[in-house]
């Protein structure tokens, strides 16, 4: 309504509509005051509405733009290979499963699983070698007990410490848990504590510490260093001199474990044992002191790679900086036993995922010092 319209009103109709539209102390204003006043407050309310038609606009070209967003972004989705993602899954589900590496064999045979077993090798004062034979109905029983831990679960060996020569879990200390992975029957494992007996479970470790074993294997103690020769693990080189070999891994004991030793090494080396196997430590005959010599080695890793720059990068659960075109290095130090370090890039839309796993083995042997013949030397000395 315009101002002249209003001036058109009586001082009586002008009030009354001031009164409807709430404006104060319109009883005690002259007719151009009313008017006034009632030409200000449709102004403001027509200004009003004019705003709030203007956040609906808005608010609705809002919803279109989200709209666009979700479909490009299921565009995308069906952009990604379908295969990809399969193989990507299938690696996953490999690398988690312990019961497909290749079975033991007798006369190249191939032999149906009865029961889970893993058994301990000494390989010499500081090396033990853990082999293993697991049933998949065992995996899938450790699936249905971890339920949704399993999801993130990683299979593990736990080596223990086995305290006053038990052989029950009460008489066992954890020392370290080693991560492994499918698609292989055997794993190295360095130990430091000699002569000490030691035991291992290998099993699954879920993210909230619960761990699910699956066997656990025979007692064993590697001999003193220098007590013994190193024992290389090449099954040829057993055949010759198997019987050291099974008494250092615990063969003369009674039990399961013992058992078990035994069945794997009739069938890797496809011939019966003897009832009696005895093994004999032979001394050094060098004086501890004089063979000392100050020799350090040792060596690092180095991861390098690319990614896209706006991609998540992480090596074994912690994340990886890029740099703006997307390469990272890694510097490391490598530990002295078989190491796996899973590394995983996440795209920056979040559905894409892609794992690479590198397996690292640092295997140092330190040799047996030698001195050279103290007579000889003497004899060179007194020549010159």
């Amino acid at each position: 309504m315009s101002r002249t319209e209003l001036k058109s009103k009586t001082v009586k109709e002008l009030g009354q509509k001031a009164k409807v539209l709430g404006i104060t102390g319109y009883a005690s204003m002259r007719k151009p005051e009313l008017v006034t006043a009632l030409v200000n407050k449709l102004r403001a309310l027509k200004a009003a509405k004019t705003r709030a038609k203007t956040r609906s606009k808005n608010k609705r070209s809002a919803v279109r733009r989200t709209n666009s967003n979700i479909s490009t972004s299921l565009t995308n989705i069906t952009a990604i290979p379908l295969r990809a993602l399969v193989m990507a899954t299938a690696e996953k589900k490999r690398l988690k499963d312990l019961s497909n590496g290749p079975a033991f064999s007798r006369n190249g045979a191939s032999k149906r699983l009865t029961r889970d077993r893993v058994v301990v090798l000494v390989r010499d004062s500081y090396w033990i070698q853990v082999c293993w034979e697991i049933k998949s109905k065992s995996v899938a029983r450790a699936q249905a007990a971890l339920a949704h831990q399993w999801h993130a679960a990683r299979p593990i060996i736990r080596l223990y410490e086995v305290q006053n020569d038990s052989q029950q879990v009460h008489g066992t200390r954890v020392l370290r848990d080693i991560e492994i992975h499918g698609g292989v029957t055997n794993w190295y494992i360095d130990v430091d504590r000699t002569p000490t007996p030691y035991q291992v479970e290998i099993g699954y470790l879920a993210d909230t510490g619960e761990f699910h074993p699956l066997c656990r294997s025979n007692t064993v103690t590697p001999p003193t260093p220098g007590s013994c020769d190193a024992t290389d693990m090449n099954w040829d080189e057993i055949a010759k001199d198997y019987k050291r070999i099974f008494a250092l891994s615990g063969g003369d004991t009674d039990g399961q474990g013992n058992q078990d030793l035994k069945d794997l090494f009739e069938q890797r080396l496809q011939r019966p044992m003897s009832k009696s196997v005895v093994m004999k430590h032979g001394l050094s005959g060098q004086d501890e002191d004089e063979s000392k010599l100050h020799f350090e080695v040792d060596s690092e890793l180095i991861v390098y790679g690319n990614a896209e720059p706006d991609a998540t990068v992480t090596m074994a659960g912690e994340p990886v900086k890029l740099a703006k075109d997307g390469s990272f290095t890694i510097r490391m130090d490598l530990p002295d036993r078989r190491k796996v370090f899973p590394l995983v890039a996440h795209g920056a839309d979040g559905l894409r995922e892609k794992t690479v796993v590198i397996s690292i083995e640092r295997n140092i042997k330190i040799l047996e010092p030698t001195l050279k013949d103290r007579i000889a030397a003497l004899r060179e000395l007194r020549k010159g």
